[in-house]
């Protein structure tokens, strides 16, 4: 196993484009440490860089329009920052339900993100969040997820409560009762307004295998039945679903839909 520190975040991604496959840009680790054959056994094919000790990376702060959230930030670290919880109340949520407390004080916003299935991922998506890269350029995160090669993502860019349109957003998060079973289902639920019901203009979901993506077919759906003030059955929100979900996880994620659109009484 190799180990390097470039001196700055630019370094790093460029020695990650020259490694290729055999990159791996690495912060608290807790994700990576998961497809380890050896849990405490890094794999020696793997160079592994450090991202954690630039201060760009690892700041909170308040601009005009945005809250500015470094990658590099802990999670709990994340979820007790007064900013965070006055912007970005949700995202708050989801990280109260994310792991245990060893989990969120080693884990990083970054790498929840970078993993793709993190419980902060559909919120984030939900929120339109911005990316900021190593280049200074600004990117959608939906874009940033859609890359194959993920880039070194510097900060993350959500619009302040107080400056932009406030919508209303719900998380929610299924799994099993049982003890440190991972979660079957992730989502993220906005609306266009305060009237909420069929006006869901954003609808993000991921789980165990399934990168974070919003789910457009639906979205679609519920958009025309509001337009023509027709109710939109169970069954049809769940055939949506399925476009991008096992019927398993489109049966329960229909029902979280259709319950928070009134559409279940």
């Amino acid at each position: 196993m190799l180990l390097t520190h470039p001196s700055s975040p630019q370094a790093a991604q460029a020695l990650a484009r020259k490694l290729g496959n055999a990159a791996c840009f690495i912060a608290g680790g807790t994700l990576l440490q998961q497809s380890w054959a050896e849990p405490r056994l890094a794999p020696s094919a793997t160079h592994f860089i450090n991202v954690m000790h630039w201060p760009e990376m690892q700041q909170i702060s308040l601009g005009p329009q945005y809250l500015h959230i470094g990658a590099g930030m802990r999670l709990e670290a994340v979820r007790c920052h007064p900013w965070v919880q006055q912007h970005a109340p949700v995202l708050v949520q989801a990280l109260d339900q994310l792991g245990a407390m060893g989990i969120r004080r080693l884990g990083t916003l970054g790498g929840n993100v970078g993993w793709g299935e993190g419980d902060c991922c559909p919120v984030l998506l939900a929120m339109d969040a911005q990316v900021e890269l190593t280049d200074g350029n600004l990117q959608s995160l939906a874009q940033t997820l859609k890359l194959m090669d993920r880039p070194l993502m510097l900060s993350f860019l959500l619009p302040r409560g107080d400056v932009m349109e406030s919508r209303p957003l719900v998380f929610e998060k299924v799994g099993y009762r049982a003890a440190f079973s991972p979660a079957r289902l992730r989502m993220a639920l906005r609306w266009s307004d305060a009237q909420k019901r069929l006006n869901l203009d954003r609808i993000a979901a991921a789980a165990p295998g399934i990168g974070v993506h919003r789910l457009q077919a639906t979205e679609k759906l519920l958009s025309y039945a509001q337009e023509l003030q027709i109710r939109p059955s169970l069954g049809d929100i769940r055939t949506t679903c399925e476009q991008s979900l096992p019927p398993d996880l489109a049966r329960i994620a229909s029902r979280l839909i259709a319950g928070h659109c009134g559409l279940l009484a």
